[in-house]
């Protein structure tokens, strides 16, 4: 399965070969852990001075909250309960990588965690 994974600029710097795109791929029966850790695997995030850049990985709604200082991404979310949801384009999964400069990375997670995006 393909991955289309786009990202945010970290400075004015980074903007001059924006837009931030990438083509990689996860196995056919894929787990949300395969797509951020393909993303963290293919070196695409750009490393901050100071070492403490946040990340979090979307495609359709919240995957994963990634930091420069962690070894593994933060899940947010089980395949079971969004692959319907999954911004897919046919065999393709378009995921977008926001970036949130050096918040720490678990107010991140939790303030994503307990987002909701459809009414109750």
């Amino acid at each position: 399965m393909k991955l289309y994974v786009t990202r945010e600029s970290v400075c004015a710097g980074d903007d001059v070969d924006a837009p931030h795109q990438i083509t990689l791929s996860v196995p056919d029966k894929y787990t949300l852990e395969d797509i951020a850790r393909a993303i963290q695997r293919a070196g695409y995030l750009p490393t901050i001075q100071g070492g403490k850049a946040t990340w979090s990985v979307v495609s359709g709604v919240p995957i994963a909250v990634m930091a420069q200082q962690w070894s593994e991404p933060k899940m947010l979310t089980s395949l079971d309960l969004v692959r319907k949801e999954l911004d897919l384009s046919g065999s393709t999964i378009r995921v977008h990588v926001n970036y949130h400069a050096q918040i720490d990375p678990d107010i991140v997670y939790e303030i994503l965690w307990g987002l909701r995006l459809k009414a109750i």
